[in-house]
């Protein structure tokens, strides 16, 4: 099963990214995260890459990540992270935990792997803000929080699954009249329910999260 989520919101990144760990991350978001060979800190040359060879792993995400594609993209220059408009974006709350727990935060763990893809990265960065979904679906509004690196996600408004099957909100038909097809090279994303904890979680140490409810 798959659903769709609006988001507003960013989350701010002190001091900003360098342009090193903005390139990468571009390239780490931009890709399907699939179980490569290489180790999940790889990225390809071409984020439009597909299938190598019929292999299971391209259906597996990468070891300790929560599924086939992160949507946190770097905005302002470096100084905010947001979502990159993606119609499904699973695991939002999970992704941001990985992305502060293996590149951004002191002590992060590709900090320690002597990786010559993170020699520019700086590992001293904190991370605050907010982003607010509402799935499509039945209209569930959570929130995915972090302070001083801490992420958190909390429910707002519980979904109703009465609302399974109503036609667009006026603003959600603006929002898909308005959003960019994928290009035909990049294959569609599914997104698997998660479940939405609602709790806080200090890190390191991924947790599971997304955004299910009834």
């Amino acid at each position: 099963m798959a659903y769709r989520t609006d988001f507003i919101g960013h989350v701010q990144v002190r001091p900003g990214l360098n342009q090193a760990e903005r390139a990468y991350l571009e390239r780490f978001t931009g890709s399907r995260r699939w179980r490569r060979p290489e180790g999940p800190y790889a990225v390809p040359a071409d984020p439009c890459e597909v299938e190598p060879v019929a292999t299971r792993a391209w259906h597996l995400p990468a070891e300790g990540q929560p599924t086939l594609w992160c949507d946190w993209v770097p905005g302002w220059d470096g100084s905010s992270l947001t979502w990159e408009g993606e119609e499904r974006f699973a695991g939002v709350g999970t992704w941001l935990g990985y992305l502060v727990d293996h590149f951004l935060r002191p002590g992060a763990a590709a900090s320690r792997g002597g990786d010559g893809r993170f020699a520019d990265f700086s590992f001293d960065h904190v991370l605050d803000g907010m982003v607010v979904g509402c799935r499509r679906d039945n209209k569930q509004l959570f929130a995915v929080s972090v302070h001083e690196n801490r992420v958190r996600e909390e429910i707002l408004r519980p979904g109703d699954r009465r609302l399974r099957g109503m036609p667009p909100l006026p603003y959600e038909d603006l929002v898909d009249v308005r959003r960019p097809s994928r290009p035909p090279e990049q294959p569609g994303r599914t997104a698997p329910v998660l479940p939405f904890t609602g709790a806080a979680r200090a890190v390191p140490g991924p947790r599971p999260a997304g955004g299910d409810a009834a």
